[in-house]
C-alpha cells in the first residue's frame, strides 16, 4: 500500500527533471541556424586585405627580421652564410624607420588604397596589447585624413590558455580600442544591421571542446565561446570562420549551422576540382555569405625548421641552426594565374567581399604592399578586376598597359652556392613547369601586336595574356598599333640561368609603374631590384 505514493513521488520527481532539462537541452541548441545567419554582411561589394598587424615600420618599430630589408643582400650582413635571410625588400622601410606610427599607417592606408583595397580585417593575437596602439592609429588617422576605409579583427591561432582567460583578454583589449575610437566609428566594418563583422584565422581555439559533447558538433561550442567573447564585448558579432584545408561537406554544414559567412584561406585555384566551387554551392544553399578570397604568391622568406613550420624568428638563430637544418615553404601559382583565376571566380559567384591575402605578409610572400618583387603588377589586376565585379569603367579604359610576370630561373635549375630546400606544402594543382615562361598581361583599347625580347604576337582588346620562352637577362617590352607604339619598357630585373641562392618568388614590372607611384606619399620614391640584370649569365 505504501508503493503507489512512492511511485507517484517518483513520478513527479522524474516530470519536474524534466521539465527543467528541457528548456537547458533547448539552451544549448539556441545558437543553431539563427534567422541573422542568413542576412547581408555588407551594403556595397569590398575588397578587405588580411593585414598584418605588427609588420610595420615607424620610428623604434622596425620590421621583423624575416622581411627586413638589411637581410636582403647575400653579403655585408649577418645572414650572409644563408645568402640573405630575406627575398623581399620592403620599399617603404628605409623611409618610415624615423617617421612616427601615424605616418606609417597613413603610407599603408593610402598605398593599399590605390592598390584597389578598401580595408584591413587585423591579425590579432593573444599577448601583444602593444599592437592595439597600431590599431587605433589607424582609425586616428583615417578620421583626420578622411580616408574612407574599413577594419576590423581577424581572431587568430589562439591557443593556450582556457576559454575564459582568452576570453577576458580579448575582451579587454577590443573593449579597450571600440571605446576609445567609438563604436559607431564609421570605419569599423559592420554589417547593415549593425553586427561587428569578425574574421578568424584558425580560430576555432577560442573554444574550450569538451570530451563529453552532450550530442552537439564541435562548432556549436566553437560558436559559443564568440557569443561569449561578443556578450563580453557588448556587441553582436558576424563571425567569419575560415578554410584552412578540404573541408568534407558534413563538416562545412555544421559550421553553417552555427556560422553566417566562410573564407578560404591560401588554397590555390584547380579548373577542374577548384574547393571553392563546392563551398560556394553549399553556401548558397544554406543562405549563407561566401566571401571569394585571393592571392597571388606563396613563398617564404622566413626560414623554417626542417620539415616543421616552426620558424626561426631571430635571423642569428637562422644562421646558427645553418643551410643544412633550413627550409622555406612554396605554392606554385602559375605567375599571374592563381589571382587571376580566384579574382574570376569571385567575380563569377557575385561575392559581396573579395578577401586580399594579404597586404603586408612579406615572410610569406603573398603581399601586395610595395615591395621590389611583385611592384604593382598584381595591384593592376585587382584594380581592373574591381571595376568588372563593381560594373564600373575599367580604371585603364584610356591606355594600353601591359605587366611582365616571371621568376627570376626555371624551376629544375639548382641555386648555387646557397641552395636552401623549397619545399610544397599543398598537393600541386597548378604544375611547376608554367611558371618556365615570361607572361604578357595586356590590357588594351584595342588589338594591337606584343613583342617580348625580339618575340611578336598579336593581342586582343581588353584583357589578353600572353606567354613568351624565358631567355636570360632582363626583359623587354614593346605593344604596337599601327605601326604606333603605346608601350614600351624594360624590367629593371632579369632572368638567371645561374642563381645564387634559392628564391621563387614571383617578379612583376609594367608600364604602369611610374604612374602608380607617382604622387603616393610625400617623400616616397620606388625602389628597384636589380639581382640578375647586370651578373655574368
Amino acid at each position: 500500500m505504501h508503493r503507489l505514493p512512492k511511485f507517484h513521488s517518483f513520478v513527479a520527481l522524474f516530470l519536474l527533471c524534466w521539465l527543467v532539462q528541457e528548456p537547458i537541452l533547448h539552451a544549448q541548441d539556441s545558437l543553431k541556424n539563427l534567422p541573422e545567419y542568413s542576412l547581408p554582411l555588407t551594403s556595397e561589394k569590398l575588397v578587405i586585405a588580411h593585414c598584418m598587424t605588427n609588420i610595420i615600420s615607424f620610428k623604434g618599430h622596425p620590421l621583423e627580421d624575416s622581411g627586413n630589408s638589411r637581410y636582403y643582400a647575400p653579403t655585408g650582413n649577418i645572414s650572409a652564410p644563408l645568402g640573405g635571410l630575406t627575398q623581399v625588400k620592403v620599399m617603404v622601410d628605409s623611409m618610415m624607420s624615423s617617421r612616427s606610427l601615424d605616418e606609417a599607417v597613413e603610407f599603408e592606408m593610402r598605398a593599399a588604397i590605390r592598390s584597389g583595397i578598401d580595408g584591413f580585417q587585423f591579425y590579432y593575437i593573444l599577448g601583444a596589447k602593444d599592437w592595439d596602439n597600431i590599431i587605433k592609429a589607424y582609425f586616428r588617422v583615417a578620421e583626420q585624413q578622411k580616408l574612407k576605409f574599413k577594419f576590423t579583427f581577424c581572431i587568430s591561432h589562439p591557443n593556450g590558455k582556457t576559454e575564459d582567460l582568452k576570453i577576458e583578454e580579448y575582451a579587454a583589449r577590443m573593449n579597450g580600442i571600440l571605446d576609445e575610437v567609438g563604436r559607431d566609428n564609421k570605419h569599423w566594418l559592420r554589417t547593415p544591421d549593425g553586427r561587428l563583422v569578425i574574421y578568424q584565422w584558425d580560430g576555432e581555439g577560442l573554444a574550450d571542446i569538451p570530451a563529453d559533447r552532450n550530442g552537439l558538433p564541435v562548432p556549436y561550442y566553437i560558436a559559443r565561446a564568440y557569443q561569449r567573447l561578443a556578450d563580453k564585448t557588448h556587441e553582436r558579432f558576424a563571425c567569419i570562420f575560415t578554410i584552412n584545408k578540404e573541408i568534407t561537406n558534413r563538416d562545412l554544414n555544421d559550421f553553417l549551422d552555427y556560422f553566417p559567412a566562410t573564407w578560404i584561406w591560401t588554397l590555390p585555384y584547380n579548373d577542374k576540382n577548384y574547393v571553392g566551387e563546392r563551398i560556394s554551392q553549399i553556401c548558397s544553399t544554406r543562405k549563407r555569405t561566401f566571401t571569394a578570397s585571393v592571392f597571388n604568391d606563396f613563398y617564404t622568406s622566413k626560414l623554417l625548421k626542417k620539415g616543421t613550420w616552426d620558424m626561426y624568428h631571430q635571423v642569428s638563430d637562422a644562421v646558427q641552426a645553418g643551410i643544412g637544418q633550413v627550409e622555406r615553404k612554396y605554392i606554385t601559382t602559375g605567375l599571374s594565374y592563381n589571382f587571376r583565376k580566384l579574382l574570376e571566380f569571385g567575380i563569377a559567384k557575385n561575392a559581396a567581399i573579395i578577401n586580399v591575402i594579404t597586404w603586408n605578409d612579406y615572410p610569406e610572400g603573398h603581399h601586395l604592399a610595395p615591395e621590389i618583387n611583385h611592384n604593382e603588377g598584381f595591384s593592376i589586376l585587382l584594380n581592373y578586376y574591381k571595376s568588372k565585379w563593381k560594373n564600373e569603367p575599367s580604371p585603364y579604359a584610356d591606355r594600353d598597359v601591359a605587366i611582365a610576370f616571371f621568376k627570376k630561373y626555371k624551376h629544375d635549375v639548382v641555386p648555387a652556392p646557397f641552395n636552401i630546400p623549397v619545399k610544397a606544402f599543398q598537393k600541386e594543382v597548378i604544375p611547376a613547369v608554367w611558371e618556365d615562361s615570361i607572361e604578357l598581361v595586356t590590357l588594351l583599347r584595342a588589338p594591337a601586336d606584343i613583342n617580348v625580347n625580339g618575340s611578336k604576337k598579336h593581342a586582343a582588346a581588353g584583357l589578353s595574356i600572353s606567354k613568351f620562352p624565358m631567355k636570360t637577362g632582363v626583359v623587354s617590352v614593346n605593344v604596337t598599333r599601327n605601326n604606333q607604339r603605346t608601350v614600351k619598357f624594360v624590367t629593371p630585373e632579369g632572368i638567371t640561368a645561374f642563381p645564387y641562392r634559392s628564391d621563387r618568388i614571383t617578379y612583376t614590372f609594367s608600364s604602369e609603374f611610374e604612374r602608380f607611384y607617382k604622387d603616393l606619399y610625400p617623400g616616397f620614391t620606388p625602389s628597384f631590384s636589380t639581382e640578375y640584370n647586370t651578373r655574368k649569365q
